[in-house]
């Protein structure tokens, strides 16, 4: 494991060459209170020439979590080597302090990245460094991929075309990866049976759901499909029916914060799903992307119609503004209350629905229409895509799209990367939480 000193000075050549010398010389271990320390001061590289030193950084401390329920100072013990794997760091409890400030704590400037310590913008003799890891138990997106026992399809999908069983666009069937803003994502496509996921209760009744994907940081996104029973089709799919917006005559009123569905969703949280709240990710976030693209005449298109209706690319990459997530994470905007959603019209896109006809065999046809959380575009009146009875991905025209329209509401929630499950994804024998 290296230490990397990061600074503007004119000396910096590379953080790996930092690592060498690390590893190599001078590292002394100093016994005192509880922790363990790693002197660098003066230390040099030499690779042909003297071409950088470490004479800032002068002492480090590490700690480890002993164990995951909480993250009291008893709870950590010394250590000597920065964990490789396992853990991760805790960059709210480890700080630096420096001479000059009284040893007042600074945070902010240690990054970890599962490979190596950085501890940045070190700029005077003395600082010293206390860093804390937590047990990670995550599962990455491959692992997952591989623990679930799924198979990769083959090739790269056309977008403009269905996914289906056979005769109705092309057999792209099973999972496939994409990239999105954590890493490579493994989403399931066309005609598949074994994304079912029984987690949570309505009253007495088991809440069934469909995997859409394990998303690139290892959490599994999962749509509602009903209560009770595992059921593929039909109006029990679905919460119920609900505009997603009461004001129809502004663009904006395609945004999910504080909308009619965003309201409605997290009451149904709240009563449903908060109990089970230690299995939910809200880090992981849902797409809303209210950017403009291209215009028409006195049409306002956005973003999602380019990608979905124009130029069949659709994309699981969002940007951070309209990454609706949870307070705590890392990435998005922490708006949402509770951390719940809708899917987005390009994932029904990567799972094999299209812009220009229907679709019965993919796994997202219900022959109900559903919302989605993807804006569409403005001709006067705000229009969201969603999917229309057939499987099709709408965009709108007529009453249709219209955010003051009517359609059905079908949840998406992200699963904690720590997750494990027994079963085998079936609708007679789903993915169960394991102690759910």
């Amino acid at each position: 494991m290296k230490l990397e000193k990061l600074s503007n000075g004119r000396f910096i050549k590379t953080s790996i060459i930092v690592l060498a010398v690390i590893s190599i010389f001078g590292v002394i271990f100093i016994n005192k209170s509880k922790a363990k320390y790693r002197v660098t001061q003066s230390i040099q590289i030499v690779s042909g020439e003297v071409n950088y030193k470490v004479a800032d950084l002068n002492v480090l401390a590490i700690y480890k979590q002993k164990s995951k329920e909480n993250t009291n100072e008893e709870n950590y013990e010394s250590i000597s080597d920065v964990p490789t794997s396992g853990y991760q760091l805790n960059t709210t409890k480890s700080y630096c302090t420096k001479p000059s400030t009284n040893d007042t704590k600074i945070t902010g400037d240690i990054v970890y990245d599962g490979k190596s310590i950085s501890v940045n913008n070190i700029t005077e003799k003395g600082t010293k460094c206390y860093l804390y890891f937590d047990i990670n138990n995550e599962i990455s997106s491959e692992e997952r991929f591989k623990n679930l026992g799924l198979t990769l399809g083959k090739g790269t999908p056309n977008f403009s075309k269905t996914a289906c069983s056979s005769g109705c666009g092309e057999t792209t069937n099973g999972v496939y990866t994409a990239q999105d803003d954590f890493g490579t994502s493994y989403y399931f496509r066309g005609t598949v049976s074994n994304n079912w996921v029984k987690f949570g209760k309505v009253g007495n009744s088991d809440i069934y759901w469909r995997i859409v994907r394990i998303n690139g940081n290892g959490t599994i996104r999962l749509i509602y499909s009903g209560t009770g029973t595992a059921a593929a089709t039909g109006d029990g799919t679905q919460l119920k029916t609900l505009i997603f917006n009461s004001l129809r005559t502004s663009a904006m009123s395609v945004k999910y914060l504080n909308s009619a569905i965003q309201q409605d969703l997290d009451y149904w949280y709240d009563s449903n799903l908060k109990s089970y709240a230690n299995k939910i990710d809200g880090a992981t976030g849902f797409c809303n992307d209210v950017d403009y693209g291209t215009a028409s005449g006195s049409d306002q298109y956005f973003k999602p119609y380019d990608r979905i209706e124009t130029n069949h690319t659709p994309s699981l990459k969002c940007e951070l503004n309209n990454l609706y997530t949870t307070s705590g994470g890392t990435k998005g905007n922490q708006q949402l209350t509770n951390p719940i959603g809708l899917i987005s019209a390009d994932e029904v896109n990567y799972a094999g629905g299209v812009s220009s006809g229907g679709n019965s065999s993919y796994y997202l046809y219900t022959n109900q229409e559903y919302w989605t959380l993807s804006p569409a575009h403005f001709d006067g009146l705000a229009r969201m895509f969603f999917i229309y009875s057939d499987g099709e991905i709408m965009s709108g025209g007529m009453a249709w799209g219209d955010v003051n329209h009517a359609e059905g509401v079908r949840p998406v929630i992200n699963l904690k990367a720590d997750t494990t499950f027994t079963g085998h994804g079936t609708s007679i024998d789903p993915y169960i939480l394991s102690g759910n």
